[in-house]
């Protein structure tokens, strides 16, 4: 079902930019440069991005309620072939969960009998193992890794955790974007009251935010913000983005309509968002306690022109949040 999904995708993606080729070629008049420039296409893609909260292996020990991660993870992925996802930001993708996503989603080479990942994980396990909840993850086949990093915002109590961010290139336009994916804490039983970290973590969110724009590429945001409307209206008065989920704002007033979702997908306000869906089916009830957010996107160069840059820009220190 994913890949038929995703082919369609594609297909689709195709036949836009056939089409966008064939109205500038039709409204040009005469030859020469002004022609060819018309019968040029303007690079675009059309993908799906998802955020996905796979409910920590912790959480689900062997003999409990639920069943444990290695085997939620596996329904995981059934949920990303079903919405034909290709760029997904996780949250709570415990170690055990991560080796199992990539033993079941990798082939054998014929050759060497080696593992074949068919996915890029960032940070996965590079970085320290609880660093590894927060991954971004995108289909190697539609995509290349330019430059991934860390920035951090306070978890539990303000302890400093380290989020993702990465510049991915989509293979087909060449065009460069940006995916950052947070994971704000949560009040629970053991912590309490930890409204005043979510909002220092929404600083450093809307900042680093601005601090991307400035780049001009395409930016695309995702996580579980543990917030409804308080989020929406704060990112919406506090930096530039377009949520595929989207409620109103304007002239300070702000309209989040209701959200269910503690879960948001965002994005440079320049981007289209399409086909939203929050998938709250059986499957989904039985592989993770939040409901798994996608949407497709559509960027194009002629409203990112750095995007096509061989280049990758240099970014300033990041915004982070510092104990």
């Amino acid at each position: 079902m994913g890949d038929k999904l995703i082919r369609v995708k594609r297909v689709a993606a195709a036949l836009g930019a056939t089409l966008l080729t064939g109205v500038l070629t039709v409204t040009a008049t005469g030859s020469g440069p002004a022609d060819a420039a018309a019968k040029r296409r303007v690079p675009a893609t059309t993908f799906t991005v998802s955020t996905f909260n796979l409910l920590g292996s912790s959480h689900t020990p062997v003999g409990g309620r639920r069943a444990p991660g290695t085997t939620r993870i596996v329904w995981a992925n059934q949920l990303l072939e079903k919405h034909g996802v290709d760029v997904v930001g996780f949250q709570e993708m415990q170690a055990p969960q991560y080796t199992k996503f990539m033993q079941i989603t990798s082939t054998v080479d014929p050759f060497t009998g080696m593992p074949v990942p068919s996915w890029g994980v960032y940070p996965g396990l590079s970085l320290r193992q609880r660093d590894s909840e927060n991954s971004i993850a995108w289909r190697l086949s539609e995509f290349d890794l330019v430059q991934a990093t860390t920035f951090t915002i306070p978890y539990f109590d303000g302890n400093a955790r380290a989020m993702p961010l990465v510049l991915l290139r989509e293979k087909s336009s060449g065009m460069m974007f940006w995916v950052m994916n947070v994971h704000n804490p949560a009040d629970t039983k053991q912590y309490r009251n930890q409204q005043k970290w979510r909002t220092i973590a929404k600083q450093v969110e809307a900042t680093l935010n601005n601090q991307l724009l400035g780049t001009g590429l395409p930016r695309l945001f995702t996580g579980d913000m543990n917030e409804r409307a308080t989020f929406y209206c704060t990112m919406k008065r506090s930096t530039a983005l377009r949520f595929a989920r989207e409620g109103t704002y304007s002239n300070g007033v702000c309209d989040a309509m209701r959200p269910r979702a503690v879960d948001w997908i965002s994005g440079a306000v320049k981007l289209r968002f399409s086909n939203y869906d929050e998938d709250r089916s059986a499957l989904v009830a039985k592989t993770t306690d939040h409901p798994v957010l996608s949407t497709d996107v559509t960027m194009s160069a002629d409203k990112f022109p750095r995007s096509t840059s061989t280049v990758a820009p240099v970014l300033p220190a990041l915004a982070s949040y510092h104990p």
